[in-house]
């Protein structure tokens, strides 16, 4: 069998033919490798294109990048809130009126001076005592009426539900801060004209 020049490039063909032959001169000369074709643009392979999101995750998605959800106004933080936003209303009206700020450390003394001022600008001091005491009457029946007003907008804002009880809690303090307001007015009123009251309980009382 002839060896194969080692120049030689031999394809499968080449080679069959060259085994039935006697000598390379019948072994046809191998021409250059063929050039490959370049494919067409239309039959390259795309990039890989993005797999779509399933219904589930398409939804977990959304719920991520999606707005707060306002709750709707039955629900208990919408009540809440509702219920919030009446006692802040309340308290800035409070604030401005100045009831609590009125009565605060109201006693005998307080009227006293009223008449001790009136008498030095030479006016009637029982006049003077009179205008105060008119006045904070007054301002005791805007702190109630302003308190009946927050309770009815309470009850709506609860939408006819009962009340929380941080909610009920506040609603009562407030009253319980117009009567003594009321109380020490009326105990000042008492002792100005007629001095200390009788009758007041002892300290050492068991219960």
């Amino acid at each position: 069998m002839p060896l194969l020049h080692p120049l030689l490039p031999v394809t499968a063909g080449a080679l069959g033919r060259l085994l039935l032959c006697d000598d390379f001169s019948a072994v046809p000369a191998a021409g250059p490798a063929p050039r490959r074709r370049p494919r067409p643009v239309s039959a390259v392979r795309p990039g890989r294109a993005r797999r779509a999101l399933g219904p589930g995750a398409a939804r977990v998605l959304a719920d991520t990048v999606r707005s707060p959800r306002t709750p709707p106004p039955w629900s208990p933080e919408a009540v809440d809130a509702a219920l919030h936003g009446v006692l802040g209303r309340f308290e800035a009206t409070a604030e401005t009126a100045g009831w609590r700020d009125a009565f605060d450390g109201l006693d005998e003394d307080v009227l006293g001076e009223a008449a001790a001022e009136a008498r030095a600008f030479g006016a009637d001091p029982a006049a003077a005592v009179d205008d105060l005491v008119g006045e904070l009457g007054r301002q005791l029946a805007a702190w109630q009426e302003a308190i009946g007003e927050l309770g009815r907008e309470l009850t709506a804002a609860a939408q006819e539900r009962p009340l929380p009880e941080w909610a009920a809690d506040a609603g009562r303090s407030e009253d319980v801060r117009r009567r003594r307001a009321r109380q020490a007015l009326l105990e000042a009123i008492a002792r100005h004209h007629h001095g200390p009251l009788p009758g007041e309980e002892p300290d050492d009382r068991p219960w």
